[in-house]
């Protein structure tokens, strides 16, 4: 679910000119950040990313995250499009976990209908009930809603929901990060995710997957 004009970062130029010999030097301008971006087109996708973390007693921890795009389906009564996310979690080396997900949505315009995977071993149904599209351009300190919706069981039942909202902060002075905030409970335990892309400003314009949030055997864990 998750999902460039070229943003000018404009840089000051001092010049300083000696006495006597009627000579001058050039500052170099300071680098700036870049502070906005034309909005990629959704659906994100990306090929198979490994991010790592470390806990405080020093063990290591692997996410490799992978979403590309899959066959259309149909999803409550709606013929969609599709994209599949697998994630596996290990640590130390040891697979702990992995998952995968299939995302569903239409296209022009890109809007998501919902989800189906599984959690501790239950298949579950995310339905979309509330979806914001992104503005046309980020800007560094910008927040919006992303999309809200229910999780449901085999039978249709309400197991769970979930919200997503998105922030934009600094990255440098060719790219920004967009940080995608998920929060909610499925089948009565907290479900959070924090999922970070950077855009740049050359190049495809691809998001890529730079930093994932989760809660790993009750730890936080930063994956970058």
């Amino acid at each position: 679910m998750r999902q460039s004009a070229i943003g000018i970062a404009v840089g000051t130029l001092l010049a300083a000119c000696g006495g006597g010999g009627g000579s001058s030097s050039d500052t170099p301008p300071a680098q700036q950040n870049l502070q906005s971006i034309a909005v990629p087109a959704q659906p994100w996708t990306f090929p198979t990313t490994t991010l790592t973390a470390t806990d405080s007693s020093g063990n290591t921890y692997t996410v490799d995250a992978s979403n590309v795009a899959g066959g259309s389906m149909t999803f409550n009564g709606q013929v969609a499009d599709t994209a599949v996310e697998t994630i596996t979690i290990s640590e130390n080396g040891v697979v702990l976990s992995t998952s995968a997900t299939t995302a569903y949505y239409l296209m022009n315009p890109y809007a998501p209908l919902g989800l189906t995977g599984s959690a501790n071993g239950t298949d579950y149904t995310f339905v979309v009930t509330s979806f914001s599209p992104y503005p046309t351009m980020f800007t560094v300190g910008s927040t919006g809603p992303v999309l809200s919706g229910n999780y449901e069981d085999s039978t249709g039942n309400v197991i769970g929901s979930l919200t997503e909202t998105y922030t934009v902060t600094a990255d440098s002075d060719s790219a920004l990060f967009v940080n995608i905030i998920g929060a909610g409970t499925l089948n009565g335990n907290a479900v959070s995710e924090t999922v970070t892309y950077a855009l740049a400003d050359v190049g495809s314009g691809i998001p890529t997957l730079t930093e994932v949030v989760l809660t790993v055997n009750g730890t936080t864990l930063t994956f970058q």
